[in-house]
């Protein structure tokens, strides 16, 4: 049997030493720009079913708004689950921060959430840099902001330090922040590889759409040596359709000698290219395939097999599309099928395992 309203309100005083209280759902804002997306997905159904049984068991951290009520800094989706579920108010932690000292707590409330996206992860992180430049700027801190002492360090170092992620990983993701909305979604679909992204931050905005609309045409993405290239010919004021189309319609060479350092392989960065070489040679390594590299492979197939179904389509094989006589088109089903049959078997299995 779910709780009641009343039910769901339990006198709570404190959590963790901080003073609790129930907030009306009429009275809390969202924080303004924030990147986390709050979606109604399997998630969100199971924290919905959660408030419905036993309330929101940890308060979500909010703050005082000049014009009235509250801003979440932590507790968006808990807000939009309390909704879903029926309730009115949502338990909450009020805390006085300044506007640097909310975007560094609502970004660390959220980054080690497993199911953020690339672009959401990106623009997290640029906005936790920035305020943390601020905060080094001033000096005006106080024990009660959430604050971080540099120490000598730089900004993006203490950020990559408190992400988990290297330095340069760091500074890769900023740079989508750089892209546009049509390119940034394509690296959250894994259709377009990070290190690729990068590169192509560099372009001009209607250089991007080219790039996105090039993409579109011929099924595919580019590769890093091609994004490369077009970077190159963007600075010298040389990329257009022509050249865009021309670069992705291009195989990538083998490398005739040595890259520089340091040394992009994959998603690892290596100082040089000889130690890229000894941890190839490594035998005590963990090779195993993951889940992300299992994803991109399967998706780079599905993007080839597009590109090559898409070939009869053109004029040369829809002049005999009328020609076929029932039996070539009895025949022309059961070979879609058996493509069918195929993927559905896989997705069984992958399911099962």
């Amino acid at each position: 049997m779910s709780m009641t309203n009343q039910q769901r309100r339990p006198p709570i005083r404190q959590y963790q030493g901080e003073a609790v209280t129930y907030i009306p759902l009429t009275e809390l804002h969202p924080f303004p720009d924030q990147p986390f997306k709050v979606r109604e997905d399997k998630a969100m159904r199971e924290t919905v079913e959660s408030v419905r049984e036993y309330g929101v068991l940890t308060p979500a951290i909010v703050r005082p708004c000049e014009s009235g009520g509250y801003e979440i800094v932590s507790g968006h989706r808990r807000k939009r689950a309390c909704e879903l579920a029926g309730t009115d108010a949502l338990p909450a932690i009020v805390r006085d921060l300044d506007d640097d000292a909310a975007v560094i707590l609502l970004v660390d409330s959220n980054i080690q959430r497993e199911e953020i996206l690339p672009s959401e992860r990106a623009q997290a992180l640029k906005m936790k840099l920035e305020a943390i430049k601020r905060q080094g700027a001033r000096h005006d801190l106080t024990c009660a902001q959430v604050g971080y002492k540099s120490d000598g360090k730089k900004s993006v170092q203490i950020v990559a330090e408190q992400s988990g992620e290297s330095k340069s990983q760091v500074q890769r993701y900023i740079r989508l922040t750089e892209l546009s909305p049509q390119l940034q979604e394509l690296v959250d679909k894994k259709q377009l590889a990070l290190n690729t992204a990068v590169e192509l931050s560099y372009l001009m905005p209607d250089e991007q759409a080219r790039v996105a609309e090039a993409m579109g045409s011929e099924y595919a993405a580019p590769s890093l040596p091609q994004a490369q290239k077009m970077k190159k010919l963007s600075r010298a004021g040389e990329l257009n359709v022509n050249t865009i189309h021309a670069i992705m319609e291009e195989k990538d060479p083998a490398p005739s000698s040595p890259p520089p350092a340091p040394y992009d392989l994959g998603d690892k960065q290596y100082a040089s290219f000889a130690e890229s070489i000894a941890d190839l040679k490594n035998n005590d390594k963990d090779c195993s395939c993951t889940p992300d590299q299992f994803l991109a492979e399967f998706t780079g197939f599905v993007r080839k097999f597009h590109k090559e179904i898409n070939w009869f389509h053109m004029d040369y094989y829809e002049a005999v599309f009328p020609a076929l006589t029932p039996v070539q088109l009895d025949y022309l089903r059961q070979q879609m099928d058996e493509i069918r049959t195929a993927v559905d078997k896989l997705y069984e299995q992958v399911k099962g395992m």
